[in-house]
C-alpha cells in the first residue's frame, strides 16, 4: 500500500481536528501503549504470539496518528518517508556501512520503506531475541517525546518548531523510521499493519454515523414468537428508594407496558402449565441495596440492563422477571432465555459497572471503550444478541449507565424503555 494511499484513508475517516492535541497526544499514548506491552513480554505477562499482536495493533495506530500529523501540516507521508530514506542514507555513509539504501524517486510502498530502513538498522538480529525490540520501541517513544517537548513550548512559550514543516518531516521520519524497525524485528509486515490500520479507521467512521443515525433493519430477537412471548415494545418501570437498616434500597415496579398481552394477569403457560406473564403494576424482583461496603448507586443497576432490553431486544433477567421465556421452542428456552443466559448477563453488568469508573461513567457513546464492547461481544458470541452490531453496544451501555446516574441522582423515577425507538429515557414524573 502506498504511504500517500495510505493517509488519504486515515484523514479521511477522522472526525476531529487533526491538527489539533489529540493526535499527538494519541501519537504518544500509542507509543505508551508499546513500551508497557512490551514490559509485561519481558515480565512473563504475555507470551510471544500475545505480544506480537498488541505490538502489531498499537504500531497501527500510531502510524494512523502520525499520518494524521503529517497531513495536518501539509506533509504527504511519501515526502517524510523519501526525506527519512535520504537521512538515513547519509547516515550509512558517515558511517561507513557497506550497504546504502536508495532513496525512491517516485511513489513509495510500506513494504519498500520497511526494506530500506532494515538496510541500516545496525541492531537487526537473525531470529527472535526478546531484548530485540527494546531498542527501536525506545525509539519510538523517544522521538514522539521530542514531538511532544516542541508542543510543549509552544503552549508555554509560543515558540515556533512545534509547527515547522521541516522540523516535523525530520521528526515523523524519525518516528516511522523506528515503528518500521519495530515491525521488522517483530517479524511483521508493514504493508499488512497500515493495510489493517486503513479499515479500522474506515470501520470507525462507519460506526460513528450509524451512531448518529440508527438503521433500520436491526434484527429484533423475538419477533417470530407469539404476543405472550415478547416484550411489550414499550414499558414504564418505577424505581423507589427508601432506608433499611441504614442503607438505601431501591424497589423497582412495572409501571405500564404496551401492548399488554396480560390484561388479567398471568395465564397457564400452554407447554409447562407454570404461569406466563406479568400484572401492571407488579413488583420485579426483590428490592437491592449496593451490596457493598461503600454507597457507589449499584442498587439502580437495573438501569444497565434495561439498556440492553430498550437497544438490543435481549435481556435473559428481565425475560424471566416478566416471566416472557420462550417456551415454545424448547432450545431457546433452555439456550437463550435460561440461567447461563442470565449469569452472563449479571456478570457483564457488574463488571461493566466496576469499568466506567475509568471512562467517565460510560455516560455517552464516545466513553465507551472498544476494548469493553469487545470483553462484552466476546461473552455473548454463542448468544442470539450475537447479531447484534458491535457498535450498537455503546448506545445500549451509555443509555443503561446515564439511566443509572439519573436514577440515582433523583433519587428514584421512572425509566421508559421502548424497544422500538431503541432507547431508555429517564422522567422524575410519571410519564404520559
Amino acid at each position: 500500500m502506498r504511504f500517500n494511499e495510505y493517509q488519504e484513508a486515515i484523514v479521511g475517516a477522522s472526525y476531529h481536528d487533526v491538527a489539533g492535541l489529540r493526535t499527538l497526544l494519541g501519537l504518544g499514548a500509542h507509543a505508551g501503549a508499546l513500551l508497557r506491552a512490551h514490559d509485561r513480554y519481558l515480565a512473563d505477562g504475555l507470551d510471544h504470539a500475545a505480544s506480537t499482536l498488541l505490538v502489531e495493533l498499537e504500531l497501527g495506530e500510531l502510524l494512523a496518528d502520525l499520518a494524521a500529523l503529517a497531513s495536518a501540516h501539509g506533509l504527504p507521508l511519501e515526502e517524510v518517508a523519501r526525506g527519512n530514506v535520504a537521512k538515513i542514507r547519509q547516515r550509512a555513509v558517515n558511517r561507513k556501512m557497506p550497504q546504502l539504501p536508495n532513496v525512491p524517486d517516485g511513489p513509495v510502498e510500506a513494504s519498500e520503506y520497511q526494506r530500506l530502513a532494515a538496510v541500516t538498522d545496525e541492531g537487526a538480529q537473525d531470529g527472535v531475541d526478546p531484548l530485540a525490540l527494546g531498542v527501536p520501541l525506545l525509539g519510538v517513544a523517544g522521538e514522539v517525546g521530542t514531538l511532544l517537548d516542541a508542543r510543549k513550548k509552544q503552549f508555554r512559550d509560543q515558540a515556533p518548531q512545534a509547527a515547522d514543516p521541516v522540523f516535523l518531516a525530520a521528526e515523523l521520519g524519525d518516528v516511522l523510521w523506528y515503528a518500521s524497525t519495530s515491525a521488522t524485528r517483530s517479524q511483521l509486515d508493514l504493508d499488512a499493519i497500515v493495510r489493517a490500520s486503513a479499515v479500522r479507521a474506515r470501520d470507525r467512521r462507519r460506526e460513528r454515523e450509524s451512531l448518529l443515525a440508527l438503521p433500520s433493519g436491526l434484527p429484533v430477537l423475538d419477533e417470530r414468537f407469539g404476543d405472550q412471548e415478547r416484550f411489550p415494545r414499550r414499558m414504564v418501570l418505577r424505581f423507589q428508594q427508601r432506608q433499611q437498616r441504614e442503607r438505601p434500597v431501591v424497589a423497582m415496579t412495572l409501571a405500564a407496558a404496551e401492548p399488554n398481552a396480560f390484561p388479567d394477569g398471568p395465564v397457564p403457560s400452554a407447554v409447562h402449565g407454570k404461569e406466563q406473564g406479568f400484572r401492571v403494576p407488579q413488583s420485579l424482583g426483590d428490592s437491592l441495596s449496593d451490596n457493598s461496603r461503600r454507597v457507589d448507586d449499584y442498587r439502580f443497576h437495573d438501569a444497565i440492563h434495561l439498556g440492553f432490553l430498550a437497544v438490543t431486544g435481549w435481556s435473559p433477567l428481565f425475560r424471566s422477571l416478566l416471566r416472557l421465556k420462550r417456551r415454545s421452542d424448547p432450545e431457546v428456552d433452555v439456550a437463550e432465555d435460561g440461567a447461563r443466559a442470565i449469569f452472563a448477563e449479571e456478570g457483564m453488568a457488574a463488571v461493566l459497572a466496576k469499568r466506567a469508573i475509568r471512562f467517565q461513567g460510560f455516560l455517552s457513546e464516545q466513553a465507551v471503550d472498544d476494548e469493553s464492547v469487545e470483553m462484552l461481544t466476546t461473552v455473548l458470541e454463542d448468544l442470539e444478541v450475537a447479531r447484534m452490531p458491535s457498535w450498537l453496544w455503546k448506545r445500549a451501555i451509555a443509555q443503561g449507565f446515564s439511566a443509572m446516574r439519573a436514577l440515582a441522582g433523583g433519587p428514584g423515577g421512572f425509566l421508559v424503555v421502548d424497544l422500538d425507538a431503541r432507547s431508555l429515557t429517564y422522567s422524575k414524573m410519571p410519564p404520559l
